[in-house]
């Protein structure tokens, strides 16, 4: 059984992406469920729908992992770095077509770019357990 890899962004000032969304989410169920998802993510040998969702025209390359908790849909913007590996950039809510941050596309394109560029790096993201 393949083990999954997850990755998030590092930037130069050396933020890290994941942790710092996590400590933003309200305490409780959407931390929880946050965790709950990558732990149970990162154990399955293929990410597909409807976890996953490709994106497409200039952001083609990165995807969505996908959950919802209290009716809030969640979204983790990222791609696929090598086998088993995958690199999260942004994490957001995504409502009525309307993403908050309402600029986390754009976000997570620029973030590839500074990834591909040297001007940022990527760093393993610590997945917490609930028992």
């Amino acid at each position: 059984m393949a083990i999954w890899k997850p990755l998030q962004y590092v930037s130069s000032s050396d933020r890290h992406s994941i942790d710092d969304w996590r400590k933003g989410l309200p305490l409780g169920p959407p931390r929880v469920y946050l965790d709950r998802f990558l732990s149970t993510m990162v154990q399955r040998e293929r990410w597909e729908w409807p976890e996953l969702r490709l994106l497409r025209g200039h952001l083609a390359g990165l995807s969505e992992l996908r959950w919802t908790c209290d009716s809030v849909p969640y979204r983790i913007i990222g791609y696929k770095t090598r086998e088993y590996e995958y690199l999260m950039l942004i994490g957001c809510t995504h409502n009525k077509k309307k993403y908050t941050p309402s600029d986390a596309l754009d976000t997570a394109h620029r973030r590839r770019e500074a990834i591909r560029k040297g001007e940022a790096s990527s760093d393993e993201y610590q997945l917490l357990s609930y028992k």
